[in-house]
């Protein structure tokens, strides 16, 4: 059986509530955009300013639709080394109690994945586990068999860059 480690970004939680998100950037994403800190509580205007305007109409749009299973999303974020464009990631999500659990993954490492997948779908079995999740903050909070599952379901769709 061949295992595939896929990378994670960052994982938040959003408040339906309050409008507020909690976000736990991976090591490598930390190092990648140059943030000082692993961890950060956002209030709603730092929000709307992180996020691309209609990803954060699909946050509210997820509650509104009552979602009950997994569910994944493309999500931009301001680049927050250049003064311009978004870096984009595929969110696999999950609603409990009023808080979304989201863990992205940045949208080319997917697709990279699949790649590699495409190659031994045919001969050999296949487990996607994502990347270095130990010791993390949320891991308690995050069910992270459901997330593995939806993302080998995602990962078998067409993608574009």
């Amino acid at each position: 059986m061949k295992h595939f480690e896929i990378p994670w970004s960052f994982y938040f939680q959003f408040d339906q509530k309050t409008q507020m998100m909690r976000l736990q950037l991976s090591e490598m994403f930390k190092q990648k955009e140059s943030m000082p800190n692993n961890y950060y509580v956002l209030s709603y205007e730092d929000v709307i300013t992180l996020l691309h305007k209609y990803d954060h109409r699909k946050l509210n749009y997820f509650f509104d639709n009552q979602m009950k299973d997994t569910f994944d999303m493309v999500i931009r974020i301001k680049n927050l080394n250049k003064k311009k464009g978004y870096i984009k990631t595929h969110a696999v999500c999950y609603i409990k109690d009023e808080t979304m659990h989201c863990l992205s993954i940045n949208y080319l490492d997917v697709i990279e994945t699949k790649k590699k997948l495409d190659q031994f779908i045919t001969t050999n079995d296949v487990v996607i586990d994502i990347d270095n999740l130990q010791g993390q903050i949320f891991k308690k909070d995050l069910k992270i068999d459901v997330i593995e599952r939806h993302l080998y379901q995602m990962i078998y769709r067409t993608y574009s860059i």
